[in-house]
């Protein structure tokens, strides 16, 4: 009986501590991005005119996301219709303040003001674009592509 009683404390202590990751816990300091929405959700654009919105969720375990200076780019969105070409940069502001080091997460727009129609005898062309986001130690987060978004005249 003794014995059962020393087994069944030890199950009891070893299901109370069996529980979920703390996921702030699991954040490094390579941050990670994750594509939520695109705007227009149809997925359909018109040259020139209409501009497409990429909301991104983002996490850091160091929080050196964004820099002070505007002429340092953080957030590379590649056309993938012609990716040595069509590379956009964006500059990201300071996620922290300088000097903090704690974990961050969070949402960001990315907003590509038009688009174009590569090929002049196209009505319509189909692309996607890759996005991903640069912190201040240097450190590429991971890569998200959107679904096909159509072009159009």
């Amino acid at each position: 009986m003794k014995y059962q009683n020393i087994i069944l404390l030890t199950l009891i202590f070893l299901v109370a501590s069996c529980g979920k990751d703390d996921p702030d816990e699991l954040l490094t300091e390579v941050p990670t991005i994750e594509l939520i929405k695109v705007i227009p959700e149809s997925n359909q654009v018109q040259q020139y005119t209409d501009e497409l919105t990429f909301t991104i969720s983002y996490s850091d375990g160091d929080g050196d996301l964004g820099t002070e200076d505007p002429d340092i780019p953080s957030i590379e969105l590649v056309d993938m219709r012609d990716p040595d070409v069509l590379k956009f940069d964006y500059h990201l502001s300071p996620r922290t303040p300088s000097g903090a080091e704690i974990k961050i997460t969070g949402e960001l727009n990315v907003v590509l003001n038009h688009t174009i129609i590569i090929d002049e005898n196209n009505n319509a062309e189909t692309t996607t674009f890759k996005i991903r986001i640069k912190d201040r130690a240097g450190n590429w987060s991971n890569e998200v592509e959107t679904g096909v978004i159509t072009v159009s005249k």
